[in-house]
């Protein structure tokens, strides 16, 4: 009984400790041909809680006009927020509610899903559904993120 009481004391504290990182600033997740910045706001009024922003750009070819064109793409907004329990966390734009009854998206479209995975140095971010909606032509913000210094 001893043994299973320490056991999860120390489960416990452990799982606590983890929840309490702080992950605010800016993260980065770059490459040949794209760059993307993440930035975490703690909000404090919400424990483990934060606002999010993605920056980002990505050499893509534009059959158009048949070259190699820098599209950029963000997320911006103050209802993109996430809660982290036990180091995940997920975006749904099902909370983007707009004026005048109008939609971001057509009937039957499913809605993007951001899902954030947080390590001790770094956070795994991928995404569903939010190409061309927040992404330009070829833009994603899926990839591991390092903390800028």
């Amino acid at each position: 009984m001893k043994e299973l009481l320490l056991t999860l004391l120390l489960t416990t504290t452990l799982i606590g400790f983890s929840q309490d990182k702080n992950y605010a600033g800016n993260w980065s997740n770059s490459g040949e041909n794209f760059e993307n910045e993440m930035t975490l706001e703690k909000i404090e009024a919400k424990e483990n809680s934060y606002k999010f922003s993605f920056f980002g750009w990505r050499n893509s070819y534009d059959s158009f006009t048949k070259q190699v064109i820098k599209f950029p793409g963000e997320m911006t907004d103050e209802v993109f927020t996430i809660e982290i329990k036990n180091n995940s966390a997920r975006y749904n734009d099902d909370v983007q509610v707009f004026e005048q009854g109008w939609s971001l998206y057509n009937a039957g479209e499913k809605k993007c899903n951001v899902y954030f995975q947080f390590n001790k140095n770094e956070i795994l971010v991928k995404t569903e559904d939010c190409h061309l909606i927040y992404g330009g032509f070829g833009v994603f913000f899926d990839g591991v993120y390092k903390k800028k210094k």
